[in-house]
């Protein structure tokens, strides 16, 4: 498994956690798990780009 992927798998925990966090009304912390989650997922599409040249 490439790293690009694992760190995609784990973007998308951490987006499925930020989204249940804010569905059970825990805003503040909610809103800066999703932005945590999305810029892992911006990262990865960095490192994917190193892994194809």
């Amino acid at each position: 498994m490439k790293l690009s992927q694992i760190i995609l798998l784990a973007g998308m925990l951490i987006l499925v956690a930020g989204a249940v966090m804010s569905m059970l009304d825990i805003e503040p912390y909610a809103d800066y798990v999703l932005i945590t989650g999305a810029v892992v997922v911006i990262i990865r599409g960095f490192i994917r780009n190193h892994e194809k040249e």
